[in-house]
């Protein structure tokens, strides 16, 4: 979401994008420095998945203290942007984890005057997420163009939004819209709903389709070109297209 989000971002003439590294959270005074020049932060750091829930749920807390108090340290209130997920509402650490540093954010804003907006996430799926770590949708595409088979263990009802979608509305967010819409929670509203077996039926013909007889399946709406293009980001084409690649290259 972050690299999406941030070349996005790079295209808008009135945003002047500030460059974040992991290995600032290792330096307080390089994360202080970094806020200091911050008119809007997206926090967009976490941890989805770990061996250890306990681990998981530190981490991610640690993150949002270690925000709050370079915020604190340089004296700034920038608008605060966290990205929460609908997790929230489960009983498990990763989603307890999103809930208490958004209200740990929402806290300090209130105390600094300062702008909070605290978004819960559908489901985010699209190029280049990571299999086994992102989303189901990564997974099935990992799995068919390396030729597994895929297997479904709870056929249920995902609210998913694309990721570029999601870039958008979150620049909406920290730009365009007025002061007086600005909500300590934000629920993000869904752009498909889809059953996990919905899903890989659609990525399976993908597979028939265009991986194994180069034909571009029929795309009916927005949702399944954003699916598709999604797909076609996990195909390895010089294994796959060697052909093809070594004309161009003649």
């Amino acid at each position: 979401m972050g690299t999406y989000l941030f070349n996005l971002l790079k295209t808008k003439n009135n945003v002047t994008t500030i460059p974040f590294e992991d290995v600032y959270y290792e330096n307080p005074n390089t994360l202080v420095d970094f806020v200091k020049q911050c008119d809007v932060i997206v926090h967009l750091a976490a941890v989805n998945r770990c061996d250890s829930p306990d681990e998981l749920y530190e981490t991610n807390i640690r993150l949002v203290n270690q925000l709050i108090e370079a915020m604190q340290t340089a004296e700034v209130s920038p608008h605060v942007i966290f990205s929460s997920s609908t997790q929230e509402e489960r009983d498990n650490l990763y989603g307890k984890s999103k809930r208490d540093g958004r209200e740990k954010l929402s806290a300090w804003a209130e105390a600094n005057q300062a702008l909070f907006t605290g978004l819960v996430i559908p489901n985010v799926y699209g190029p280049f997420g990571k299999p086994y770590y992102n989303s189901v949708v990564a997974t099935f595409c990992h799995q068919l163009t390396c030729g597994e088979q895929p297997q479904i263990d709870v056929d249920g009802t995902l609210k998913l939004i694309y990721v570029g979608e999601l870039a958008e509305q979150i620049y909406q967010i920290s730009v365009v819209v007025g002061v007086e819409n600005f909500r300590p929670l934000l629920q993000l509203p869904h752009t498909a709903e889809k059953k996990v077996s919905e899903l890989l039926a659609l990525l399976e013909t993908y597979k028939t389709q265009y991986f194994e007889q180069g034909i571009i399946p029929a795309l009916s709406s927005k949702f399944e070109i954003n699916l598709f293009n999604t797909f076609r980001c996990y195909i390895d084409a010089q294994s796959h297209f060697p052909v093809l690649l070594k004309k161009n290259e003649d």
